[in-house]
């Protein structure tokens, strides 16, 4: 009888005796309510969790940007390449890559582009196309131009500073980036890409007669059958929209989202990085997609793994400590803004195996792997 007794209630004896001895503890040794530390033993921990957002978007552009720099870059020949892919899957469930093809131009006011050693074949760029699509990516193309040389002070030139004096000058330019570009255009065309910007951050050119644009677009269009975007700096974002943006045959306007969340080099409390990222970029993502008549794509974003993470975050150099925590703060952040926002269409975060702001092996990466494979699948 005794021992179906004890078996029948042990538990709840060993909760009222449990009680028991922490009460006596608290009266002897003269301390506040006991049954208060009895309530917070009894009550789990409370855990700090990310919101759950109630999407579900298929269609949504989960991208990695993995860019390779040299003449076999891509190929069959360039392992890296294939790796590089399979890790991507592996740590961050990304579905679609972003392949890039680099150009360069010899100073500000040239209007020959050209291929160096550094650019990869256009047959190479394909077999890349194809091995991408054999592990089911989807493929966006970007072209990136480089100017070569650096200003007085030592900075690198930037291809937004392109500019010339004179509407011939400016089609002598367009005439030479396309004659260089189509090759590409055709590459991903035959082996199977999906998506291609005709261009990246040329700030100063966007300004160009709406016809010389109108005719690049007509070129990439009957070259290539998949969705077009033209990806333009952020600090193009307040600037005016040019009539050529408009045209239907661009499917989106991309975005490279470097606008920094804060004017020191400091690491920000990863808390409040939500709701800076919703003021600062998303506000002004949503306002652009709204005078352009169609979706943004955010084309290219990246964060360093470093605590000044988002001061400027489009300079690769630091001597701030190395911080994972600040990195994946951002990554989150703008995730849970543009998650369930259906004028962001995508996301490629800058670059994978790409010093400084490679999220390989980090936390960066499990972010990614969490929204890019349960939240917005």
């Amino acid at each position: 009888m005794k021992e179906q007794f004890f078996k029948k209630y042990r538990l709840r004896l060993f909760v009222v005796v449990l009680a028991l001895g922490i009460y006596l503890q608290f009266v002897i040794l003269g301390g506040a309510n006991p049954w208060s530390a009895v309530a917070a033993y009894l009550t789990p921990a409370r855990v700090a969790v990310e919101p759950i957002v109630p999407i579900h978007r298929p269609a949504f552009q989960t991208g990695m940007v993995f860019p390779q720099w040299n003449t076999s870059a891509y190929s069959t020949q360039d392992k890296n390449w294939s790796t590089g892919l399979k890790g991507i899957q592996t740590q961050t469930g990304a579905r679609w890559v972003e392949m890039t093809v680099n150009f360069y131009q010899s100073s500000l006011t040239s209007t020959t582009v050209r291929t160096t050693e550094k650019t990869p074949t256009p047959e190479a760029f394909a077999q890349g196309i194809r091995t991408a699509r054999a592990m089911h990516y989807h493929v966006f193309v970007v072209p990136l131009l480089t100017v070569e040389g650096t200003t007085p002070t030592g900075t690198p030139l930037w291809c937004g500073d392109i500019r010339f004096t004179t509407t011939a000058e400016a089609q002598q330019w367009f005439d030479s980036y396309w004659s260089v570009f189509k090759p590409y255009v055709a590459a991903a065309e035959a082996a199977g890409a999906e998506q291609l910007a005709i261009g990246t951050e040329y700030e100063n050119l966007q300004f160009v007669v709406p016809s010389v644009w109108e005719h690049l677009i007509g070129q990439v269009h009957n070259t290539f059958s998949g969705m077009l975007t033209y990806d333009m700096n952020w600090s193009s974002v307040a600037i005016p929209i040019q009539a050529w943006m408009h045209d239907p045959r661009l499917s989106y306007i991309g975005v490279s989202t470097y606008f920094p969340l804060t004017t020191v080099r400091q690491r920000l409390d990863p808390n409040a990085v939500p709701m800076l990222w919703r003021a600062k970029i998303k506000d002004q993502l949503d306002a652009l997609a709204r005078r352009v008549g169609k979706p943004v794509l955010i084309s290219e974003i990246g964060y360093r793994n470093s605590a000044d993470a988002l001061y400027n975050p489009w300079e690769k150099d630091t001597h701030a400590v190395v911080d994972d925590g600040q990195q994946a703060a951002a990554y989150r952040a703008a995730l849970m803004n543009i998650a369930d926002d259906p004028a962001i269409t995508g996301i490629f975060f800058w670059a994978w195996s790409f010093q400084w702001f490679e999220p390989n092996q980090r936390a960066a990466a499990g972010v990614l792997l969490q929204w890019y494979t349960v939240k917005l699948l």
